[in-house]
């Protein structure tokens, strides 16, 4: 949608809430260094062309449209789709604040890029620093952060850690015991920085679902006991909710694309293959090859490393 000023007004919020306003509030939250400076371009443009000043509960598509084919039009399709996440990400938090009702970023087009094989594959790859932006992240509730960092660090599948109870977990030994593919019981171990979040999220509760729902089920639809928390009476966080929040949160990513992500991560830095194998708990070597992606700097440096000429310090 292009053209002139929209006729259309998105329902307002707290009209008195600025973009300057939000935009703090949003660069304020627990952020790395690189990733708030990367932010702060794209967003201090925006209020460059839209002003400081302007009630966020006011800003409209076309404007957003306008202002990114002003900014980035030349520029290639990565950039530009860049530049429109940032932004559609400005929107979404304000969204959370209830500083407006409806997003005008979320129909923002996103532009085609043309990728080569080894593109599309580490498409599928998470960074780790964005990982980790989505983790430390306050403004987004504990129990997503738990369920997204334990995912990665188990590189678990997503129903595996969906249908973990209290009873399963080892604290102790970060580790426990998952329902695999093949109906078998399975360990998966965690790091430290799931270890952190647990204890925060248990917050005291010692049997039930591990990850709830923050809704009690309706009578007509009560799921079976096992599902069910004893003492809130909630029932266990459904695959298709944890997906819908993901895919909110991380700007249209599958909950898949945690455990692509921590095996790919995994192979660049873990030189037995067997190893990743254990970890991702695959039947054969064959079935983990479309997780091993590494980037073409990895690439680069294990060539350096293995240069029969190379310096040794």
């Amino acid at each position: 949608m292009t053209g002139g000023a929209s006729v259309h007004q998105f329902p307002t919020g707290d009209a008195g809430v600025t973009l300057k306003q939000a935009v703090d509030s949003f660069l304020g939250r627990d952020l790395q260094p690189s990733s708030r400076r990367v932010y702060g371009l794209t967003l201090n443009k925006l209020l460059a062309d839209l002003g400081e000043k302007r009630a966020i509960a006011t800003v409209t598509l076309d404007e957003l449209e306008a202002h990114l084919v002003a900014r980035y039009g030349d520029t290639s399709p990565a950039t530009y789709n860049r530049n429109l996440a940032t932004i559609g990400s400005l929107f979404n938090d304000a969204r959370r604040h209830s500083w407006i009702v409806t997003s005008p970023g979320e129909n923002l087009e996103r532009r085609k890029e043309r990728r080569t094989t080894e593109q599309l594959a580490r498409a599928q790859v998470i960074s780790e620093e964005e990982l980790a932006t989505l983790t430390r992240d306050s403004s987004i509730p504990l129990r997503e952060r738990l369920l997204w960092q334990m995912l990665y660090d188990t590189a678990a599948r997503a129903n595996e850690i969906l249908g973990l109870d209290i009873t399963d977990l080892n604290l102790a030994e970060k580790e426990a015991v998952v329902i695999g593919k093949g109906g078998d019981a399975e360990y998966v171990v965690w790091t430290s920085a799931t270890a952190r979040l647990l204890p925060r999220y248990l917050d005291g509760r010692t049997s039930g679902p591990l990850f709830l729902s923050t809704r009690r089920p309706p009578p007509a639809r009560t799921p079976a006991r096992r599902d069910l928390d004893p003492e809130t009476g909630l029932s266990r966080l459904s695959y298709r909710r944890a997906a819908e929040l993901f895919g909110h949160y991380s700007a249209g990513r599958t909950l898949h694309k945690l455990r692509h992500s921590a095996l790919t991560h995994l192979a660049e830095r873990e030189r037995n293959l067997a190893s990743v194998k254990a970890k991702s708990r695959h039947r054969s070597l064959r079935s983990l090859e479309r997780y091993v992606n590494p980037s073409r700097q990895h690439v680069k440096d294990i060539t350096d490393r293995n240069d029969p000429n190379r310096r040794h310090s």
